[in-house]
């Protein structure tokens, strides 16, 4: 599931990303605090990432139909001050299992330091 939300912001896909985010979607980032408007209107011109990586995860069911994954992830970014730069992040996001579906309903991102 979180390699699909990766692999729309490698492509650009709009309706991927909306698709796998809840309506009351929270998201917390270097620059703020974003809702699914907000994630998806990153992806309005099209791709924000060149390539990604994910590393090591660890998975906590919190619920019947809810988890947490925690992991660490490499991405190079396209439009922004860090464009063809690597950039390291630890990552959790909490999936819901919603009508039959799963959706992501939470993300915290927290930027790491790529070792050289």
């Amino acid at each position: 599931m979180e390699r699909q939300v990766w692999e729309a912001l490698k492509n650009g896909d709009v309706n991927a990303d909306a698709n796998l985010l809840s309506d009351d979607f929270l998201g917390v980032y270097e620059a703020g605090i974003s809702s699914k408007e907000d994630h998806l209107e990153q992806l309005r011109n099209g791709p924000v990432v060149s390539s990604y990586e994910i590393g090591s995860a660890q998975l906590i069911q919190l619920g019947p139909e809810i988890v947490s994954l925690t992991y660490s992830a490499t991405a190079i970014f396209l439009k922004n001050e860090t464009q063809d730069t690597q950039n390291l992040f630890y990552i959790t996001s909490i999936w819901a299992r919603r009508l039959n579906k799963w959706v992501n309903i939470f993300s915290q991102d927290t930027r790491g330091n790529v070792q050289s």
